[in-house]
């Protein structure tokens, strides 16, 4: 299967596709590709709001973003909460999670912009969850709740970048 219909299977939220790419260590850098195609689109959707600086911190707040949400879901459901994962199956699974991220390059269509980003970012945030909930085979409530507290730490580091580049 290529990379494009894992992708959408992804974005489908497709329950079978995040368990396939959690036991799969050979999609680790599909993973890693798109987080890379869904923060270039990002970034690219981004230009309207903060200018062509915003493709190099769309994509460097996406890579840090996805290490740091993996990390931080890694710290809380495993450390914390005892779910079984390691790091790899979280960065398979949230990477493929970052695929509805895609649709932010339509960010930039000035009007409706930020309002396909936003979907863009609630779609990415719910495919987050149903990504947790495989890696660390638990309960959508306690997938829900870990995925928030990294978003939140996702969305610090996201900041941080926006002000760095308005610098």
């Amino acid at each position: 299967m290529n990379l494009v219909n894992k992708m959408i299977r992804a974005a489908k939220l497709d329950v079978q596709l995040y368990e396939e790419v959690e036991k799969d260590i050979g999609v680790t850098k599909e993973a890693f590709l798109v987080v890379l195609i869904g923060a270039i689109c990002n970034g690219i959707g981004s230009v309207g709001m903060v200018g062509a600086k915003g493709i190099i911190t769309g994509l460097i707040s996406g890579i840090i973003g996805w290490l740091l949400w993996s990390a931080v879901i890694y710290l809380i459901g495993v450390k914390i909460f005892k779910h079984t994962s390691d790091m790899g199956e979280l960065l398979r699974c949230l990477g493929f999670a970052y695929s509805p991220n895609v649709l932010s390059i339509l960010g930039i269509i000035p009007g409706i912009g930020i309002i396909i980003r936003l979907i863009a970012s609630i779609w990415t945030l719910v495919a987050v969850v149903i990504a947790a909930r495989q890696a660390l085979d638990c309960g959508t409530g306690r997938a829900i709740l870990i995925s928030v507290l990294g978003f939140i730490a996702f969305g610090i580091v996201f900041i941080l970048f926006l002000r760095l580049s308005a610098l």
